[in-house]
């Protein structure tokens, strides 16, 4: 796959997707199964990889000829040259979208509408059921996220943009990082440093924790100070175009004992493994499976509890979710993934190797590369 320089993100911008026509078409095609006559789409991630707005605030209809769009007026002018220049789109400025949709006759053809059960609360729902009566509200659940999933090789190019990305930031990072450097210090670093690669933002709180707090899987960054012998955790990811990466990387500062550097093999094993057998159609706690049974017959299963890991595209953490603890996750072709397994022994260290791959019919194509061995600074 070809890697671009942050200065061509503009120029790949302005062609068009194809993939949203597609995702079109089984939207309509799902209202039929869904027996509705429209859909409202809420959830701005939805609304992006339909439109490409990047805004806060819209609501999008769709019916089997025509696409509505409204957003408020903060955004009239933002619309006129970031959306999509869909067939059938139109669109209004309106704080009041519900105004909007029964003033403008909408809805005038519509007796049952879908919405977004995932994204939508109880109350939300109640309110907008009284103000389009007798139209009919039904609740749908991830009905445009199974579209959404598979990503068009523009949408790929991002993703690989915000991973080379956070590629050249780690390897700032190995500079950077010394004895007496605070786990906060270095969450700082690592959001300068991505930004000054071309990051749009963090797409998650970055995670950097050392010694026996790495076994804090989700750990927030302390004032704790890094010491000879700490195994370091960087888990973090970067944004091009609104498309994320999520890496984590794990290495020793001036020396490694012998476990750790076993366990660190042993999870890079596992990952690779996992990735060597993932193809399209499968389902994910299988994926799952080939990971968790390398690590669970040296006996350290019960310290990685987590998901093997997760799709990924404008947000950090989509579907499907690769895990144990599912059996209904389907892994489509071209999507991406984050594969992440790891060790997590309490009160000594922990470790996780964390990479992106495209999944293809032939299997998987790696869009980052953690190194084989800890790697010791």
């Amino acid at each position: 796959m070809s890697k671009k320089n942050t200065t061509e993100i503009a120029e790949v911008s302005q062609s068009y997707p194809k993939l949203v026509d597609n995702r079109l078409r089984q939207l309509r095609f799902s209202l039929e199964d869904e027996k509705v006559d429209a859909l409202v789409l809420t959830y701005l991630p939805n609304i992006r990889y339909l439109t490409n707005f990047s805004g806060t605030e819209a609501t999008v209809f769709i019916d089997k000829e025509n696409i509505y769009f409204i957003t408020d007026d903060r955004y009239e002018e933002q619309i006129k040259t970031e959306l999509y220049p869909l067939a059938d789109l139109k669109t209004y400025i309106s704080r009041d979208p519900w105004a909007i949709a029964l003033d403008k006759g909408i809805l005038d053809n519509v007796e049952s509408l879908a919405f977004e059960s995932d994204r939508v609360s109880y109350h939300e729902a109640v309110e907008i059921r009284n103000r389009i009566r007798p139209v009919k509200f039904k609740p749908v659940y991830l009905l445009a996220e199974k579209f959404t999933i598979p990503k068009d090789p523009m949408e790929l190019e991002y993703i690989q943009l915000s991973c080379d990305i956070a590629e050249k930031t780690y390897e700032k990072m190995l500079e950077f990082i010394k004895p007496g450097v605070s786990e906060t210090d270095i969450a700082i670093e690592i959001a300068y440093q991505s930004r000054k690669f071309g990051s749009e933002g963090d797409p998650f709180s970055i995670i950097a924790v050392s010694g026996a707090r790495g076994c804090l899987i989700h750990g927030t960054p302390s004032d704790k100070k890094i010491k000879n012998g700490d195994i370091i955790i960087l888990d973090f990811g970067c944004k091009v175009n609104g498309f994320c990466s999520d890496i984590t990387r794990t290495f020793a500062v001036g020396k490694a004992t012998k476990e750790q550097k076993q366990i660190y093999k042993l999870i890079y094993e596992a990952q690779s493994t996992a990735i060597n057998e993932v193809r399209p159609s499968m389902n994910g706690k299988i994926l799952d499976a080939f990971a968790r049974n390398i690590i669970e017959k040296e006996g350290l299963g019960n310290y990685f509890q987590h998901s093997l890991g997760h799709g990924i595209g404008l947000v950090p953490h989509e579907l499907p979710i690769i895990t144990f603890r599912k059996d209904d996750q389907i892994i489509p072709e071209n999507c991406v993934l984050a594969i992440e397994p790891g060790v997590y022994l309490p009160d000594k260290f922990g470790m996780r190797v964390e990479d992106e791959i495209f999944v293809t019919r032939n299997g998987a194509t790696r869009l980052t590369n953690a190194p084989a061995e800890l790697l010791v600074i």
